[in-house]
C-alpha cells in the first residue's frame, strides 16, 4: 500500500495537484494523507518562538512576554490557543520583517490585512490568521517555528521570506569575518578562484541551507497534511541604491575606476545621460560587472535616457552584485535572484503555492516601499491580496478560481491612523539615513519622507525636533528628555523606526531643518542651538573620531561598524572610498585648528574641503604622520559643517595586493579585498588661542 500511496504523492505533489487534493479533502472524498513517520506531538509542550506554553484553566496555550518600551522584533499577539473546531480555516503567516509588517506594526501588520481580506471575501468567522513573523528571521528560526506550530493545529501555512539571506545566511563567508578559520577558509577559495570564489562558495552553503529548511518545512507540512504558501518577495529597484567599491582591479585599474566613477557622476549632475551610459559601461569593463555601484550609475543613464526596461535590468544586478563574501560597507536585506530561484525550485519541488510579488509589483518604488524592501500600505494590500486569492482557491471554500487582479476591486484598503501612517513615514526617513549609501544625495528621498509624514499627520513636526533633540545629547536617547516625551506621544518611535542611535544623523537632521522651514517652522535656530549646547568644539579641543561625528558611519568596512565578542575595536578609522566626512559644529566665528594623525597607502597630497569647498592640503606618507591645519573662520558656518578628507587614489598593483590579502588570509591573518585609501588615528579641532597661535605660526590661513 506504501508503493502506491508514494505514486499519488508524487502526482500530486504540483501546485494543481495539491489545489485538486484540498478540495477532494473538503468535500469528504479525500482523507489526510498518512505520515511516512508519524510523529506525536511533543510531551511536554514546547515554546513556539517566543511564545512559553503554561496552563491556564486547564489549557495548554502559549504567551508571549512582555514588550520593552522600545518594542521588540515579535509579532504582538499576547496568547496562542489551539485550534478545536473546523472553522475558523487557521493560516499561519511566517518570515520576516517584511512580514511582519516593519514600520506600521502593531498598528497595521500583513496579517491583520491579510485577515480582514478573507473576511470580506470568504465571509465572517470562515477564516482567521495566526502572526508568527519576527525581524531578522534566519533560515533555521523559520523551519523551527514552522515544526513547533504544529501544537496550535494550523490549515495554511504562509511563507514570506527571502530578503535576509544575503546578509544573514552566509556571514562566515567574508574576509572579514572574526573567525581564523573561516579567513582561512576564504583565503584559500580566494587563491584557487579568484574573487568568484568565495562568491561561489556562499552561493553553495546558502543552497544547502535553504534546500535543508525548505526540504524539512516540507516534511513537516506533507506530515499533517498542509499546504504551504510560498511568497517570493520583491524589493525596491528604483529609489533604493547599494553603493561600494571595488575590490582590487588588476594593475592600476582600481586608480581608473574611481577617477571613471567621478567623471559618470559629474555626467549624470548635468544631464549627460549618453555621456554618462558610455561611462558607466567602461566602468563594467573595468570590474567586470562585479561591483553593484556600476550597476546603479547604469540604470541612472538608462532612466535619465527613459529605458526603463534597461534601468529594470541593471536595478536587479545591482542587487546581485551586493554580495556578502565581497562587501566592504554594509548593505541592506533584498532578495537577490538566487534566493528569489531557489524559493522557486522549492515550490516545484514540494509541491508549495507560488506567489510572485515581481509577477504584482511593476517596476517597485516608494509608492510601494518604505526603504529597500518593507513594504506601504498599498504594497502590503496588494501582495496580501495575492496571497488570499491562492489561499481561498485551497480552501474550496469559494465557487470560481480567484486571481489577485479580480479580488482587488472587492478589498478595502487597510486603515490606519494619521498619526500611525506619519510615525512610519518618519521611520523611513531615519531607516533611510542610517542604511542608504546612493551614488548621490540621499537627501531627495529624505525629503519626500520627512514631508510624506508631515502630510499624514503635521503633529509629528514636534517628534522630528525630538529626534534632533535625543540625537544632540550627551547620553544614549532612552536617556534623554525627548525620550520621555516621545513614549507619551502619539508618534512613538521604536527599535524599527532607528530612534536607538550612537551618530548624529546630520543628513537628516539637515533635512529636517530643510522642510520644516519651508512649512512655516521657524526651527534654525532651535537645531543650531541644539547642536552647539553639547557637540560644539570644547577649548580643550574634540575629537571627530568619536563616532558621533562622523557623517556617514557606513562608509566605513562594515566589521568596523559592529561590535564583536572575541574583537578589539579598531584603533584607527579606515577609508575604502575616496572621501571621508566628518561633523564639524561650530560657533562660525572663530578660525579653527585642525590636528590630525594620518597615512596614506602611498604619498600624496590629502584634500580638505569644508560644505564641498576645497580649502587645501595636507601632504601624507605611508608612516603615521601628525599634520596640522587652519580653517578660516570666513570658511565657516555656525552649526553645522560637513568636514572632508578627499584621499589620493591607490598606485599599488591590484593583483599583486589581492595575492598578498590572500596569503594573510591562508594563514588566518586579517586582510583587505578592497584598497584603503586612507586611515586616521585622530583628528582634533579646537579653537586657538593667542599663545597657541604664537607657536603654530607655522599653520597655513586659507
Amino acid at each position: 500500500m506504501r508503493p502506491l500511496f508514494d505514486e499519488l504523492a508524487k502526482l500530486l505533489a504540483t501546485p494543481e495537484g495539491l489545489r485538486a487534493a484540498r478540495l477532494l479533502q473538503a468535500a469528504g472524498l479525500l482523507g489526510k494523507p498518512p505520515a511516512p513517520e508519524p510523529r506525536p506531538l511533543p510531551r511536554p509542550p514546547e515554546p513556539i518562538s517566543i511564545w512559553q506554553p503554561r496552563e491556564i484553566d486547564g489549557e495548554t496555550v502559549w504567551v508571549r512576554p512582555d514588550p520593552q518600551p522600545l518594542g521588540d522584533h515579535f509579532a504582538a499577539t499576547k496568547v496562542l490557543r489551539r485550534k478545536k473546531a473546523e472553522l475558523p480555516l487557521r493560516v499561519v503567516l511566517f518570515g520576516e520583517s517584511v512580514a511582519a509588517g516593519y514600520l506600521y506594526a502593531p498598528h497595521v501588520t500583513p496579517a491583520q490585512v491579510l485577515e480582514r481580506q478573507f473576511r470580506e471575501t470568504g465571509g465572517e468567522g470562515n477564516f482567521e490568521v495566526i502572526d508568527l513573523a519576527r525581524t531578522n528571521e534566519t533560515l533555521g528560526g523559520l523551519a523551527e517555528t514552522v515544526r513547533t506550530s504544529l501544537q496550535i493545529n494550523p490549515d495554511v501555512l504562509v511563507l514570506f521570506a527571502g530578503n535576509n539571506w544575503n546578509l544573514l545566511e552566509t556571514p562566515e563567508v567574508s574576509p572579514y569575518a572574526p573567525s581564523v578559520l573561516a579567513r582561512q577558509r576564504y583565503g584559500r577559495t580566494l587563491r584557487e578562484g579568484g574573487v568568484a570564489g568565495p562568491v561561489r562558495q556562499a552561493e553553495e552553503w546558502l543552497r544547502e541551507r535553504a534546500d535543508a529548511a525548505l526540504g524539512a518545512i516540507s516534511e513537516i507540512a506533507w506530515a499533517v497534511g498542509v499546504p504551504v504558501v510560498l511568497v517570493i518577495p520583491e524589493v525596491n529597484l528604483i529609489d533604493w541604491e547599494t553603493r561600494q567599491p571595488p575590490v582590487w582591479l588588476v594593475g592600476d585599474g582600481t586608480a581608473r575606476w574611481h577617477e571613471l566613477y567621478a567623471k559618470t557622476i559629474e555626467r549624470l549632475d548635468r544631464g549627460d545621460f549618453r555621456g554618462a551610459l558610455e561611462a558607466a559601461q567602461s566602468l563594467k569593463v573595468l570590474d567586470g560587472g562585479a561591483c553593484s555601484s556600476t550597476w546603479r550609475l547604469l540604470a541612472r543613464a538608462h532612466l535619465g535616457l527613459g529605458d526603463r526596461e534597461a534601468a529594470r535590468q541593471a536595478c536587479l544586478a545591482e542587487i546581485d552584485a551586493a554580495r556578502y563574501a565581497t562587501l566592504a560597507f554594509l548593505s541592506a536585506p533584498q532578495a537577490t535572484t538566487e534566493a528569489r530561484e531557489l524559493l522557486r525550485e522549492a515550490a516545484r519541488r514540494h509541491g508549495f503555492i507560488p506567489v510572485d510579488l515581481r509577477e504584482v509589483f511593476n517596476l517597485p518604488d516608494r509608492r510601494l516601499f518604505l526603504d529597500y524592501c518593507h513594504l506601504t500600505l498599498e504594497g502590503i494590500h496588494l501582495a496580501m491580496a495575492a496571497v488570499a486569492a491562492q489561499v481561498l482557491n485551497l480552501s474550496g471554500m469559494i465557487d470560481e478560481t480567484q486571481d489577485w487582479q479580480r479580488l482587488l476591486p472587492r478589498l478595502s484598503l487597510p486603515a490606519i491612523s494619521p498619526e500611525a501612517e506619519a510615525t512610519a513615514r518618519f521611520g523611513a526617513a531615519i531607516h533611510t539615513a542610517h542604511r542608504l549609501l546612493p551614488t548621490g544625495s540621499k537627501r531627495p528621498i529624505l525629503e519626500h519622507w520627512c514631508e510624506a509624514a508631515l502630510d499624514a499627520s503635521p503633529g509629528i513636526a514636534e517628534t522630528m525636533l525630538d529626534l534632533v533633540a535625543a540625537r544632540c545629547a550627551p547620553c544614549p536617547a532612552v536617556l534623554t528628555a525627548a525620550q520621555q516625551r516621545n513614549l507619551a506621544s502619539p508618534y512613538r518611535l521604536t527599535l524599527q523606526h532607528g530612534w536607538r542611535w550612537d551618530h548624529l544623523d546630520a543628513d537628516l537632521i539637515e533635512t529636517i531643518r530643510a522642510v520644516l522651514e519651508r512649512r512655516g517652522h521657524s526651527v534654525s535656530e532651535t537645531i543650531d542651538r541644539l547642536l552647539l549646547e553639547h557637540l560644539a568644539i570644547r577649548e580643550e579641543g574634540t575629537e571627530l573620531l568619536a563616532p558621533v561625528y562622523l557623517w556617514e558611519p557606513l562608509e566605513r568596512f562594515y566589521p568596523e561598524v559592529m561590535d564583536f565578542e572575541d574583537l578589539t575595536r579598531r584603533a584607527t578609522l579606515r577609508s575604502p572610498w575616496p572621501e571621508m566626512s566628518f561633523c564639524l559644529i561650530c560657533d562660525g566665528e572663530r578660525d579653527i585648528d585642525l590636528e590630525i594623525t594620518l597615512r596614506v597607502p602611498s604619498a600624496g597630497p590629502v584634500r580638505i574641503a569644508v560644505d564641498g569647498c576645497d580649502l587645501g592640503t595636507l601632504e601624507a606618507t605611508e608612516r603615521w604622520t601628525k599634520r596640522a591645519f587652519r580653517i578660516d573662520r570666513k570658511d565657516l558656518r555656525r552649526g553645522l559643517n560637513r568636514l572632508s578628507l578627499r584621499w589620493p587614489l591607490p598606485v599599488a598593483d591590484g593583483a599583486t595586493a589581492m595575492r598578498e590579502a590572500a596569503d594573510r588570509l591562508e594563514i588566518g591573518v586579517a586582510a583587505d579585498v578592497h584598497p584603503v585609501l586612507g586611515e586616521v588615528f585622530s583628528l582634533i579641532v579646537r579653537y586657538p588661542s593667542a599663545s597657541k597661535l604664537k607657536r603654530n605660526t607655522h599653520l597655513p590661513r586659507l
